[in-house]
């Protein structure tokens, strides 16, 4: 790890003294045209925009492995099988307990899709309030 944490700042040291040797060639190169600096700078900025993604990319996978890696490792399978035990155990020996969490999930739930139906209804109501009010300004010029 150490390794590749040294690499990474000396990548970025070289990468500085890249840009240092580019600016200064720059300020001596005596340059043709404004489109001829833009065209070099476009160039720069693609590089740079396509290297930052590359090492996003990068970044990712190596978080993805990292966590693929730890999910199936052997100690958090003892620890979820100590957790999943020590749930058991609690709807064993305390089973009204878990029964209140589930009257209160259920009062939740119910509430939540009461809330939705009525929300529902009340759009509906105004949209058959808008289609009559419609109705009726036509049968009026008429």
């Amino acid at each position: 790890m150490d390794i590749a944490i040294g690499a990474a700042f000396r990548a970025g040291e070289k990468s500085a003294d890249t840009i240092g040797t580019l600016r200064s060639r720059l300020d001596k190169e005596s340059l043709r045209t404004a489109s001829e600096l833009w065209a070099r700078w476009t160039l720069l900025a693609e590089r740079g925009a396509a290297e930052r993604e590359r090492g996003r990319r990068g970044a990712q996978r190596a978080v993805d492995a990292a966590v693929e890696r730890l999910v199936h490792s052997e100690v958090v399978g003892r620890v979820v099988d100590a957790q999943l035990e020590r749930v058991l155990t609690l709807l064993e020996n305390e089973p009204d307990r878990i029964r209140a969490l589930i009257r209160g999930q259920r009062e939740s739930i119910v509430g939540e899709a009461v809330g939705r139906v009525r929300a529902g209804a009340a759009a509906g109501d105004i949209a058959v309030d808008r289609l009559t009010l419609r109705m009726s300004r036509r049968g009026e010029t008429a």
